[in-house]
């Protein structure tokens, strides 16, 4: 993928003949978004709907364990997303997009890496109680690839990467071919170490589509 082929669009008007020309406004630019702003917005609407719950768990000593999951969550998430904004501070050709959603929120990924050294989609798991399988974070990545592919008509695929927060012996039950497990601290070195798959242009013209909003209404 890394060479010149006559694969790869010439031109990004080539490349994004679905997207609209010109500049992206705020709400559409996913480079705005903080990170973990969907667990963030979806915690906030089960507190709404179960407020009362809530409360009564935290005066009792009993916690929602659906409230709190989701707050572990996001802590995972944003644990992530200071590691990665350390990656782009000293590489900037790696981009990170945080808190990427499909129309619907069929899609939902806590990082969008796009990189020299190709794309990634990253599914945080902090301090699990349960058994952790790779199949949502290969599930992720399948869609992502579909969804960028027939955006950009870039050959390009997707790499889904689970990286655990907190956690010293990251553990996956089941089959885990062709998804990465990490730590945090594991995570920048691990993408450092890619080698280069994504020429300038090609890197380019993913991180345009990626970062536009209506590339994931499908």
């Amino acid at each position: 993928m890394g060479p010149e082929t006559t694969s790869v669009p010439v031109t990004v008007a080539d490349a994004l003949p679905h997207l609209r020309a010109g500049r992206l406004t705020g709400g559409d630019d996913l480079t705005m978004n903080r990170p973990a702003k969907h667990l963030i917005d979806r915690r906030r609407t089960y507190f709404r709907q179960h407020a009362a719950a809530v409360l009564r768990g935290r005066l009792t000593g009993s916690p929602d364990e659906h409230h709190r999951g989701m707050r572990h969550r996001i802590t995972g998430a944003r644990a992530a997303a200071g590691e990665l904004w350390e990656l782009a501070a000293r590489r900037p050709t790696w981009r990170v997009l945080q808190s990427v959603q499909s129309d619907g929120g069929a899609l939902e990924l806590d990082q969008l890496v796009l990189g020299p050294g190709g794309v990634f989609t990253i599914h945080t798991i902090y301090r699990p109680t349960h058994d952790v399988t790779a199949e949502a974070a290969w599930n992720e990545a399948r869609r992502t690839q579909e969804i960028l592919g027939a955006a950009t008509r870039v050959p390009i695929t997707v790499q889904p990467v689970i990286v655990f927060v907190r956690t010293k012996e990251p553990r996956v039950e089941g089959s885990r071919e062709g998804v990465e497990v990490l730590t945090t601290r594991e995570l920048v070195p691990w993408l450092e170490r890619r080698r280069p798959v994504l020429t300038d242009r090609e890197l380019e013209i993913v991180h345009l589509a990626a970062r536009d909003r209506r590339t994931w209404v499908r």
